[in-house]
């Protein structure tokens, strides 16, 4: 009995195998969210500006993140909390400039 291919239903297959691993971060960030579940939602938090001792960051994303920078010196100050879609500025004591920010756990 000859093989016989049926290419629509392993296209099939792969697509909804597919649609199953493609998740939007936002998506995925919001119901860990949700849940109260610690975990990265992605690159929400983007330094916006700073200054000697201090860095302001905008939440790129539609839930409430904590957020912070790395700094030159090699430390991180405390995470703040940011608004969905809004700011909020971190602040450290001795010397470092802020390199980029960073989505804190938890």
């Amino acid at each position: 009995m000859p093989f016989v291919f049926r290419l629509p239903r392993v296209l099939g297959v792969l697509a909804a195998g597919a649609a199953l691993v493609v998740v939007p971060a936002q998506a995925a960030g919001a119901a860990a969210h949700d849940a109260a579940v610690p975990g990265v939602l992605g690159a929400c938090a983007e330094l916006t500006e700073q200054g000697p001792g201090w860095a302001s960051l905008r939440n790129d994303c539609g839930v409430e993140i904590s957020g912070s920078v790395q700094l030159s010196s090699g430390k991180n100050p405390k995470c703040v909390s940011i608004p969905a879609y809004g700011t909020g500025t971190v602040y450290w004591k001795g010397s470092g400039t802020a390199e980029y920010a960073f989505d804190c756990l938890g």
